[in-house]
């Protein structure tokens, strides 16, 4: 098994101190933080900041991804290192929970198909626009926003995953309509960022939607966005320069199973979610911390997905649906 991935700036492997990042970010470990973040500057800057989104949306429990993605962008039109010491900053101090982590693994999925009729009991049933198990993209968009209003975890996981296969573009519309209509404006804001997220690390992970989803939920089911932090805590007196000649160990926490090391070691999905969920600080309770693990790891060894699809409508299908399902200005696009 040979390891992969180049070398920073005090020649750690690029994946060891990319683990190290979220991992000190999640531990609120400053020194480690900041030490990751310098390492990773001179040749692996695009992917810092992928990380640090990544953060934002998997280990927070506040709507901080707005912040990180405006961060972001200062720094896209002028490189500017405080931007990054910020953006460490902010996600060190921000209150911690893995709950859009447990519902991405957890309830994000729809290997078996469900009976929608329950949150749409007059379907349309166009299977000129089916989803992979088959349901039409309306019915499975009018069975999400009823699933939201009922606080209904499972019947959300899935709708969301339906839509999120073949039309992720309607399925980030439908959510951030349903936003609008519950009409707190922050969330509103917020779910554009986790789209704005989701685009610039090119679509590479579920977390942004599945962080959406769980903070509609969350409004839904506690009536207040409390989660919202109209002022963010950071320390903008940080000056990464002065670790350029500074040298760390990679400590023992980061060799976990998705490690080079971890792996050579035997280590465990069950044990890192064990450890990572005990380090997470400041840590505040969520809706899953308490929540069994089985279902993800059954799927791990089962198959997330099934053989026996519905086809994805052919490229010219998708265009009319992509350009005709909605009318764009409902979503200020």
């Amino acid at each position: 098994m040979a390891q992969k991935g180049g070398y920073t700036r005090h020649g750690h492997n690029m994946f060891e101190v990319s683990s190290l990042i979220q991992k000190a970010l999640r531990r609120r470990d400053a020194n480690l933080a900041y030490y990751a973040a310098n390492e990773l500057i001179p040749k692996y800057r695009n992917y810092l900041w992928k990380r640090l989104l990544t953060v934002s949306a998997e280990d927070c429990f506040d709507m901080i991804t707005g912040r990180i993605v405006e961060l972001h962008e200062q720094d896209a039109v002028r490189q500017d290192d405080k931007n990054i010491a910020v953006a460490v900053s902010t996600l060190l101090n921000a209150r911690k929970n893995r709950d859009a982590d447990y519902f991405a693994c957890n309830l994000l999925n729809s290997r078996d198909t469900l009976d929608i009729s329950k949150y749409c009991p007059e379907p349309v049933d166009d299977k000129s626009c089916a989803t992979k198990n088959g349901h039409c993209m309306f019915d499975l968009a009018i069975c999400l926003r009823n699933a939201i209003d009922a606080g209904d975890d499972v019947y959300a996981g899935y709708a969301c995953n339906e839509l999120l296969v073949y039309y992720r573009k309607f399925a980030w519309k439908t959510l951030i309509m349903k936003a609008q209509e519950m009409g707190f404006e922050p969330v509103v804001k917020e779910i554009r960022n986790l789209k704005a997220a989701d685009e610039i690390t090119k679509q590479s992970t579920i977390l942004y939607y599945s962080k959406a989803i769980t903070t509609l939920l969350k409004v839904r089911k506690w009536g207040h966005t409390r989660f919202f932090l109209p002022h963010f805590i950071y320390n903008d007196k940080i000056d990464l320069r002065l670790l350029d000649n500074v040298q760390y160990q990679i400590p023992e926490y980061v060799y976990d199973c998705h490690t080079y090391l971890g792996k050579i070691r035997k280590r465990t999905k069950q044990e890192f979610i064990r450890d990572e969920q005990a380090a997470l600080t400041p840590h505040i309770q969520g809706e899953y911390d308490d929540a069994s693990w089985e279902h993800f790891f059954w799927l791990c060894d089962n198959g997330f997905y099934r053989e026996d699809y519905t086809p994805h409508p052919d490229k010219e299908r998708m265009k009319e649906l992509e350009t005709g399902t909605v009318q764009l200005n409902l979503f200020g696009e």
